[in-house]
């Protein structure tokens, strides 16, 4: 596919439309505001093709046939189409004739432009321009705004409107879909099936012309569009105007119908320049709490840009009861579930530099904490054990057979949902990150303490006493490593669950947790009897689970060539993985970077060299996780190319599943692999830490990231051999850099040269 073209500082630019690249492109070019998300296919492609085009409200699943693999974000009818026809001959920037074209995301306020000159058969020269933006400012408004000029007299046909003939990845979910008209402004009422809820659309067009035209509409029941028709002379130009409010009920109190008119009442009050500079400041002030900055290097400077832009666009600003999806609201891919990508990979971003989203993620597992209740009781546990694949309610999504074998078409039984128990522990390891980055010790109150004390529940009775040993373990688990099913004592899944359950004594002893003191006995007894494993002395490395090093060891080249179909899950039983040290994604490797201060940097380096050739990167959430534990060891060249890997994932559509959504994940590890990799920055309770000196790229003349710290609003500039902190607060800061504790003064700056 053909590169895109960055233009430094913050547009990204295609230069010639790319149809069969259109869907990967659409997933770049989407735009969201955290409540709903809008794909960036071109006006004119027919919302029934598959792929291309979508809309999806965060917080909206439906089950159409009542299969839990087909439970997903429904794609709302398309309020995104304009057609214009000339002279009888259709605009299509796939076909037709095409003398200038530029599509371009500003990704500095998430506005959407495409021009293009179109020569038509009967040789007119149109010029087009199509912008589009989904409010930041508003949470339910998505504006339009489409002009033509020409350069010789013709007739002009403009049809738009709102379009319901959609497409899912596997199912159609519109059980139903109402038009009417409102005053001058189109209704839709799309209902999904099951649960059954009402999505509505309004929009108000205005087409302005020279001269009067003709209007019809035309309206099936799948559509409801309005179609202009209209003369335009040499010279002349014409623009249609769309405001569109989109509201779901499951967040609605009361009549759809009016909740669609203020909402548009608001836009029209305003207009297409008003509404657009609201839109713009709101993510001015976004950017201005979280922008990095990257001197001499626009393909770093790019993938960070493109990064924190779609993370921006997906976060949950307004409501803590929906999360990130695993990608984000640009794409069906996993059905727009929330998964531990959320907590380990995204979650600090918001933490370090939105903590209003972040409180919301975080309030999003308070909320769903029943659901994971059921989960542990279900298969005869304690307390919380968080799904997998998290939707509205908690409970978990993801089936017991994901995969199916292509050589006999039987259902192959998975464990992501029943054995992947880690994904309780990232959730107490964000909870616990949050209140470190903010400082907010409330939230323990309404409802984190709740979590840590159910998750704290969940691991005593998962683990098991094993008398022979004198020691608690953890058996019948699958790690991060998804290729290796059924192990016992997963290195990062017991340390996190020591960690889990030393969060709740923690908060305990501080009176921030309810508990009896037979179970706050129980708790230190097992946190104090898990087995953990431990760096073998002579070599450091951590065997990943028990047994892993009596497996065999072979190049990943030849595990792959074993494989017995390239559709086949490469691990369990059937795939060539198992049997072998290699694995899917970091494991080992992703402990040593959540706990880097428990392990020393010859431990990190040990395993970073053990491990790395025996890592596939089959997952999104792996380089990243070798970059940050590489900045550890001073493997500068290696985190870099990492980071490169991560952050331009979608914008080089290489990452598995790349054409239904971002990956939210390998963006947030983009971030993470500047601020916590080459900047070595953590937020504690006693202030920012600097882990280290910051250690930059060869390339990099500087490197600039924003971020927050218990309200204060700061800046962590580095340099080769200096760094600089800003406090952009009015209150003084305390900071720990490696050479001891200083403070940052309010208004002012604190700047320390050291060693390279």
């Amino acid at each position: 596919m053909p590169e895109l073209r960055f233009e430094p500082g913050w547009v990204l630019v295609e230069d010639a439309p790319e149809p069969e690249e259109e869907i990967a492109r659409s997933t770049v070019f989407a735009l969201a505001n955290g409540t709903f998300g809008l794909r960036g296919a071109p006006e004119e492609v027919p919302a029934s093709e598959q792929g291309a085009k979508g809309c999806y409200f965060n917080g909206i699943y439906d089950t159409p046939r009542g299969l839990l693999t087909e439970r997903e974000f429904p794609n709302l009818p398309d309020f995104a189409c304009v057609w214009i026809e000339i002279d009888g001959e259709r605009f299509d920037a796939r076909s037709s004739r095409l003398e200038a074209y530029r599509r371009a995301l500003d990704l500095s306020c998430g506005l959407l432009r495409r021009e293009v000159v179109w020569r038509t058969q009967s040789g007119v020269r149109a010029e087009l321009v199509f912008e589009r933006f989904v409010a930041m400012h508003d949470a339910n408004l998505a504006f339009l705004n489409v002009s033509l000029k020409v350069d010789r007299a013709c007739k002009v046909v403009v049809e738009s409107g709102i379009d319901a003939n959609v497409t899912n990845r596997w199912a159609d979910h519109l059980a139903g879909v109402r038009f009417s008209k409102v005053g001058e402004a189109i209704f839709c009422v799309a209902r999904t099936t099951d649960p059954g809820h009402d999505l509505a659309e309004m929009t108000v067009q205005f087409l302005a012309a020279p001269r009067p035209g003709r209007i019809e509409i035309v309206e099936d029941r799948t559509r409801y569009l309005e179609r202009y028709t209209f003369e335009l002379l040499a010279g002349e130009s014409a623009s249609l105007l769309k405001p569109v409010a989109v509201h779901a009920d499951r967040f609605v109190r009361g009549s759809l119908s009016q909740a669609c008119q203020r909402t548009l009442r608001r836009a029209l009050q305003d207009g297409w320049e008003r509404s657009l500079a609201r839109h713009r400041r709101a993510w001015a002030r976004l950017w201005d709490r979280s922008r990095v900055d990257i001197e001499g290097d626009d393909d770093a400077l790019l993938g960070i840009r493109f990064s924190q832009f779609h993370l921006l666009a997906a976060a949950p600003y307004r409501d803590a009861r929906i999360s990130v999806p695993a990608r984000g609201l640009q794409g069906q891919d996993y059905y727009g579930s929330v998964f531990w990508d959320c907590e380990i990979f995204v979650f600090p971003f918001y933490a370090y530099t939105q903590p209003e989203a972040a409180r919301n993620c975080v309030g999003y597992r308070i909320a769903t904490l029943d659901g994971a209740r059921r989960k542990a009781a279900s298969l005869g546990f304690e307390g919380a054990y968080y799904a997998w694949q998290s939707q509205e309610t908690g409970d978990d999504q993801c089936d017991r057979y994901v995969f199916t074998n292509p050589l006999t078409g039987e259902k192959i039984r998975s464990y992501f949902m029943d054995e992947q128990i880690h994904i309780t522990a990232d959730v107490v390891y964000a909870f616990r990150q949050y209140a470190e980055a903010t400082g907010d010790d409330v939230f323990w109150s309404e409802g984190g303490a709740d979590v840590v004390r159910e998750a704290a529940r969940f691991f005593a009775s998962r683990a098991v006493w094993v008398p022979a040993r004198g020691r608690y373990e953890i058996h019948r688990v699958l790690g991060p490593d998804e290729y290796h099913e059924n192990v016992d004592n997963n290195a990062f899944t017991n340390a996190m669950a020591r960690e889990t359950l030393r969060t709740a004594i923690g908060l305990a002893e501080r009176g921030l947790l309810e508990t009896s003191d037979d179970e706050l006995a129980r708790w230190r007894d097992v946190e104090a009897k898990l087995f953990v494993p431990e760096p073998d002395p002579r070599t450091g490395v951590i065997e990943q689970f028990d047994g892993y090093l009596r497996l065999r060891d072979e190049p990943i080249d030849e595990t792959n060539r074993r494989l017995a179909h390239p559709d086949l899950h490469k691990g369990g039983p059937l795939g060539p993985f198992q049997e072998t040290r290699n694995i899917k994604q970091a494991d080992v490797v992703m402990l040593l970077y959540l706990l880097r201060d428990r392990y020393s940097d010859e431990v990190k380096r040990a395993n970073w060299e053990f491990y790395e050739p025996r890592t596939a990167h089959d997952s999104s959430l792996s380089p990243m996780a070798y970059a940050l534990v590489a900045t550890d060891v001073g493997r500068t060249d290696w985190a870099y190319r990492y980071y490169l890997y991560t952050s331009h994932i979608d914008l080089g559509a290489y990452g598995p599943h790349w054409n239904h959504g971002v990956h939210t994940a390998s963006l947030g590890g983009a971030w993470l692999a500047i601020v916590h990799g080459f900047l070595r920055l953590r937020l504690t309770p006693d202030g920012p830490r600097l882990d280290g000196w910051p250690l930059l790229p060869e390339k990099w003349r500087a490197v600039e990231a924003r971020f927050e710290w218990h309200g204060h609003p700061m800046a962590l500039r580095a340099e080769p051999g200096r760094v600089v902190l800003e406090n952009r607060s009015s209150a003084d800061v305390p900071v720990i850099l490696p050479s001891g504790q200083e403070v940052v003064p309010a208004r002012g700056r604190l700047e320390r040269a050291h060693g390279v």
